[in-house]
């Protein structure tokens, strides 16, 4: 994550610290990785060919990731499992008609990402987040500090969603899914040089969104 971060700092250091200090806020989630026999290339072309249990594989691998990806996003273990399985449910639906133009990593983040946008834009008037709500009694009985994280997740994506798709995926591969600027180059269709000037332009807009 610090060698990530070091790549765009000379971008535009205060939102790339307040990104990383952020998401590290919202949690740290960290997955185990080890040595694998197939790729996903291999499981993806036995699942279109009707294996399901290479669907099955591809889950059980992918499945930390995203849901890492995803409560780091939306502050609340429930919804991110609600989430989680809405996210694997639309990839198990449209498991047929994947197509390799770009990685089955990327496919299923650019899924996980709109999921996301689609939750926040769909929360009833009643669920939007009030910080008032620290100055008067209430009867939500979760943690303090659950309820901060969602807060500061909400505030987050109010301004992500501000952004063209391409920027919000850029950045929240990035800080959210701690990928490297090959996997992001991938999922946007950009180089790994062009992922720095993507990532610079987005937090300025950050920035400007913020203010």
């Amino acid at each position: 994550m610090e060698s990530n971060t070091r790549t765009i700092s000379s971008f535009q250091p205060l939102w790339t610290r307040f990104f990383a200090f952020a998401t590290d806020l919202l949690g740290s989630f960290k997955t185990a990785t080890g040595v694998t026999e197939k790729t996903d290339e291999d499981l993806v072309r036995s699942m279109q060919s009707g294996d399901d249990r290479a669907f099955d594989e591809l889950y059980e691998r992918y499945f930390q990731k995203i849901y890492s990806f995803v409560v780091r996003r939306v502050g609340h273990a429930q919804t991110a499992e609600d989430l989680v399985s809405d996210i694997f449910m639309k990839a198990f639906t449209h498991r047929q008609s994947f197509v390799w133009k770009t990685s089955f990593t990327c496919w299923i983040y650019r899924i996980a990402t709109n999921r996301i946008t689609d939750y926040y834009r769909t929360k009833k008037p009643t669920d939007e987040l009030d910080e008032t709500k620290h100055d008067r009694p209430s009867s939500d009985a979760r943690p303090q500090d659950e309820i901060d994280r969602e807060i500061l997740g909400g505030k987050l994506e109010k301004i992500l969603e501000k952004l063209p798709e391409r920027e919000r995926i850029a950045v929240t591969m990035k800080f959210y899914g701690e990928c490297d600027n090959g996997e992001i180059a991938k999922a946007i269709k950009a180089t790994p040089n062009n992922v720095g000037v993507i990532m610079h332009r987005a937090l300025k807009k950050c920035e400007k969104f913020y203010d």
